[in-house]
């Protein structure tokens, strides 16, 4: 005999169709007025409920197991593709002609530093006196700023029509004064046109100074509190044609400055084939070449929730690197470098994925697990970073922010480098005046002297030389015809 209907008889209520409806399986029932509620309530909750205990039982549980597939899943890494870059863009991004690669050179010093040390200190302890510094591409080198006035006298290739200019302070307290001229004048000359007067702030100091025609650049600086400048950046009007046409490498080995000549070469030009490939979040990703733009003034900017930035740079093409450096807002917490030869998380990539990779790039716990940086720091919040490393070949780099705390501010990188380990693409220090020979030091060990200078390949094969001019006929022999003036007889 079924259940319900002994229940009924035995309480004396009677079913109702329009409970079973609304609880199907679980007849209702009616109760009658007279009879004692309480009881009969207790007994109907207790059979009622019954049925929906064991489903909470069983949804309880299965929330217990999307909750568990839910964390397994929160720890990949979720890159997303950077945008190709368009011509539209290409007016923010002018190549930086303060580069001795590019032929700049420091006409002018205010100190005798024939003896110094130019120092690429991995730690970042930096105390260079020397003003060639500023024209490296690596950002993380600085100049040590002295109290007093310090001239600078950066002379171009050619004249171009600069525009912008733009450094980043640590430090320095003053002003910094910016003339420029198309002819050679001497330093106090008043034929100077001055065209900024500002004050010394921290973070990167900017200023409009064109377009105007200029082959060289007087920066004056005067300094009530000692500091440090460091990513000196000329920039002119950008065009199409420094994408299209980039400009070719002008070092020369005769290095007319009177101090060191620091010829660096960063392979990650945007102006070549480089390109900002993936990062993990951001609100404009075509912005993300920023990080190679080599400009200290731009940045890209990560999300504010995202505990782990991640940026990955395509070279192009597979290159022997030795050193990665970048600039970034203040974070305290661990930085791993990579250089990869594959994008991680893609199962038998080819050359087709490398030139067609694909929107997005999403990396396990063991694949990231599974990655050997070539070298791994903790920031202490000083905003910059410079690691060495064996040379390692790869296409990608790919750079790994971590935090050590919550954070107050969202987190952005102004540059990334990277520099190769051939000797065509190191360090070099060449040295014109006759005080003596100058040192590249890394972590305090001498790199290269002058003398090595020397076996610095070309670009590539030098141009046949231009043969002599073709011999002018010789002139006909000169002859005297005297010229006789008829007269008339008297």
């Amino acid at each position: 005999m079924p259940l319900w209907p002994w229940v009924a008889g035995q309480f004396g209520f009677a079913a109702d169709d329009r409970l079973a409806e609304k609880f199907p399986g679980c007849p209702g029932f009616v109760l009658p007025i007279l009879r004692r509620p309480a009881i009969i309530v207790f007994v109907v909750m207790v059979i009622m409920r019954a049925p929906r205990l064991r489903f909470d039982r069983v949804f309880g549980l299965g929330c217990l197991i999307v909750f568990g597939v839910s964390q397994l899943s929160a720890s990949d890494l979720v890159l997303q593709k950077v945008p190709p870059l368009t011509i539209e863009q290409a007016p923010a991004y002018p190549q930086n002609l303060a580069r001795h690669r590019l032929g700049a050179q420091v006409e002018l010093t205010s100190q005798n530093n024939s003896a110094s040390i130019l120092q690429v200190d991995a730690k970042l302890r930096d105390r260079n006196a020397l003003e060639a510094a500023l024209l490296g591409d690596d950002p993380t080198v600085g100049y040590a700023m002295p109290i007093g006035r310090t001239t600078l006298l950066v002379s171009l290739s050619a004249i171009e029509n600069v525009d912008n200019i733009s450094f980043l302070n640590d430090g320095a307290r003053g002003d910094v004064t910016v003339a420029s001229t198309s002819a050679k004048l001497p330093p106090e000359s008043p034929q100077w046109h001055k065209v900024s007067q500002q004050e010394l702030t921290s973070g990167t100091v900017k200023a409009k100074i064109g377009p105007a025609e200029a082959k060289y650049v007087r920066l004056t600086f005067n300094v009530t509190e000692p500091g440090r400048v460091a990513g000196l950046g000329l920039y002119p009007t950008a065009a199409v044609s420094d994408f299209t046409m980039p400009r070719s490498s002008k070092a020369a080995l005769e290095n007319q400055s009177k101090s060191f000549g620091l010829i660096s070469y960063n392979v990650t030009d945007l102006h070549a084939k480089t390109r900002a490939l993936y990062v993990s979040s951001g609100e404009n990703l075509k912005q993300a070449n920023n990080m190679i733009d080599d400009q200290v003034s731009t940045s890209f900017s990560f999300a504010a929730n995202d505990v782990a930035p991640t940026a990955v740079i395509d070279l192009g093409s597979p290159t022997s690197l030795r050193r990665i450096s970048a600039i970034y807002s203040s974070r305290r917490g661990p930085i791993n470098f990579y250089v990869l030869q594959t994008l991680p998380g893609i199962s038998g990539a080819s050359s087709s994925v490398a030139e067609n990779p694909p929107p997005t790039l999403r990396m396990s716990d063991t694949v990231q697990n599974n990655l050997q940086p070539v070298a791994s720091i903790t920031d202490d919040g000083s905003g910059r970073a410079a690691v060495d490393f064996p040379a390692t070949t790869g296409r990608y780099v790919m750079v790994k922010w971590g935090a050590t705390g919550p954070q107050d501010a969202p987190f952005s990188v102004a540059e990334i480098a990277a520099f190769g380990s051939g000797q065509s693409a190191s360090l070099m220090a060449t040295y014109a005046s006759g005080a003596g020979p100058g040192r590249l030091s890394s972590d305090g060990k001498t790199m290269l002297d002058t003398k090595d200078a020397k076996g610095i390949p070309g670009e590539g094969p030098e141009p046949p030389a231009e043969a002599p001019p073709p011999a002018l006929p010789q002139p006909p022999p000169f002859v005297f015809v005297p010229e006789i003036i008829p007269t008339s007889p008297d």
